[in-house]
């Protein structure tokens, strides 16, 4: 019988190649703390019950995860998430999800009945998305998609449904990618510990 099984996309924590929109208003440590501490929150809601794709090989996310931790494999954000899910498929697993690790108050309440879509989609503020899942992937469900623009999760719905996949929807969230989300982040309630000590620290307080 397959289990379902959630993938975490996570870049490596390496100073100066993560949160690089936020250098400016943050240090480059600064912006790879915040990166740290928001992959560990959405490590810890799950549970750890997750796989963590990285981009490339890193010592502090293999002590974390162990033998749950895979490398990234393709071009471009497409073909890697599509690899993921086939990669997760051929292992056995299914219904499928990929989750964004910027999410600001990631739980497992906020993923709702994921398990029992076909695909499914969590919108982001920014035109693109926190989540996709399947209950098996496509070839083609992330073809003609332009990836970090404000098109993004309207044109990944168009690409599933030339696919026949019928899509759902989870809740709207933000991620932390610019200045603006970063003050929307210093007034939002529903932070896990790690981005509250970040903040606190961050603060001075």
């Amino acid at each position: 019988m397959k289990r379902p099984a959630i993938a975490l996309f996570a870049r490596a924590p390496v100073v100066g190649r993560v949160k690089t929109r936020l250098i400016g208003p943050l240090s480059a440590e600064e912006a790879c703390n915040l990166h740290r501490a928001l992959v560990m929150d959405a490590w810890e809601a799950l549970g750890g019950a997750c796989i963590i794709y990285t981009d490339q090989e890193h010592e502090e996310w293999r002590r974390l995860a162990g033998e749950r931790l895979r490398l990234q494999r393709g071009a471009d954000l497409g073909e890697r998430m599509l690899r993921c899910f086939e990669e997760m498929g051929a292992a056995g697993f299914g219904p499928l999800l990929i989750l964004g690790s910027d999410t600001v108050g990631l739980t497992p309440e906020l993923l709702g009945s994921w398990r029992d879509r076909e695909a499914v989609l969590g919108p982001a503020a920014d035109g693109g998305y926190w989540a996709v899942g399947c209950q098996a992937p496509h070839p083609g469900m992330f073809e003609g998609v332009e990836w970090s623009s404000p098109e993004t999760l309207a044109q990944t719905v168009a690409a599933m449904k030339r696919c026949g996949m019928v899509v759902s929807f989870l809740d709207t969230c933000y991620d932390v990618d610019t200045p603006e989300d970063l003050a929307r982040l210093e007034a939002e309630p529903r932070v896990g510990p790690r981005v509250r000590a970040w903040l606190a620290t961050w603060r001075g307080l």
